[in-house]
């Protein structure tokens, strides 16, 4: 019987991220051609001249299309790239991206309470970037990035203004299930995984990925924090050895924004989403810091005494 190896084990560093970044490419343009025969009879023929102007973000059936487009794009960029790279890579998916082993309890715990911590320094982080200025020779460059900003930031405000229970849902899937599922299938499961078999560090591996995880959202004024928390993610999924901790967290990160924004759209609550968190004491800030490397040392640790003890184990049956 022939046995059928995968194809890119033990290739090189550069055909492995060519193939994963000519996948994505064919997976983009499939992926859009059958979204936009799916979407003319949800939509209706009047979709394909919708296209051409997506920019009436007070529309809702342009934030309708846009949403639905969300979803193809997370399923066709990011999700079945990565299953179709990582089985290329190793026949069996879930060994490869580290989603066949079930996360403990307390690893869990100890991520979550490390991410809530980390929200007031996080969003300090946003203030700074926000003051970035290039320099003069730059100044073409700066005002493509404040306009990009600023049609994100209109998306965004457009995608939360929600108040109901059924957008509430439907945020939660597109923004932060399908979001956390898909980047942390790529920049954790795979774009890290990759730099750290060619570099042989972990650590500088978990840096270029968060790097290209940031990048990819093109929101230069949030760069620095997004940067920080795909460090975060990085050595979380490094050191639990399973990635479906950092999707708990990318989940429970964009999901707070989610409900935060119904609950102040609802009258809820008094704190907009832009202040939710965010303080200008610098103690607070400080001790912010301070909790969530300790949250990321009892993750270490953790890690180290459930290695240390397997060893006992596997001693004992020797």
């Amino acid at each position: 019987m022939i046995e059928f190896l995968p194809y890119l084990k033990d290739k090189s560093f550069l055909l492995k991220i060519s193939t994963l970044i000519l996948i994505i490419a064919v997976s983009l343009v499939l992926s859009m051609v059958l979204g936009i025969i799916i979407a003319i009879p949800i939509f209706g023929s009047g979709i394909l001249q919708q296209l051409n102007d997506l920019n009436d973000f007070n529309n809702p059936f342009t934030i309708k299309v846009i949403k639905y487009f969300q979803v193809v794009n997370q399923v066709g960029i990011f999700i079945l790239p990565v299953l179709f790279f990582a089985y290329l890579e190793n026949r069996n998916i879930g060994a490869y991206l580290k989603i066949d082993r079930r996360p403990g309890f307390i690893p869990v715990l100890l991520s979550i309470l490390m991410v809530i911590a980390s929200i007031p320094a996080i969003n300090w982080m946003v203030e700074v970037n926000r003051q970035m200025s290039l320099p003069d020779f730059l100044q073409g460059i700066e005002s493509w990035m404040k306009e990009t900003e600023e049609r994100t930031n209109a998306l965004s405000e457009a995608f939360l203004n929600i108040n109901t229970v059924s957008a509430l849902i439907i945020n939660l899937v597109i923004i932060a299930f399908l979001a956390s599922v898909g980047e942390e299938f790529l920049f954790r499961g795979v774009v890290l995984r990759l730099f750290n078999d060619w570099l042989k560090n972990s650590h500088l591996a978990i840096i270029i990925s968060a790097v290209l995880f940031s990048a990819l959202h093109l929101q230069f004024y949030g760069f620095l924090p997004r940067m920080i928390l795909g460090i975060l993610f990085g050595y979380v999924f490094i050191w639990t050895g399973t990635l479906w901790i950092p999707v708990i967290l990318h989940f429970i990160f964009n999901g707070l924004t989610v409900v935060a924004a119904y609950l102040f759209n609802r009258g809820l609550i008094s704190t907009d989403i832009e202040s939710f968190g965010t303080t200008d004491d610098k103690f607070q800030i400080i001790g912010s810091c301070m909790v969530t490397v300790i949250f990321l040392l009892l993750i270490y640790l953790r890690k180290n005494k459930t290695v240390i003890y397997k060893n006992k184990k596997e001693e004992t049956y020797i």
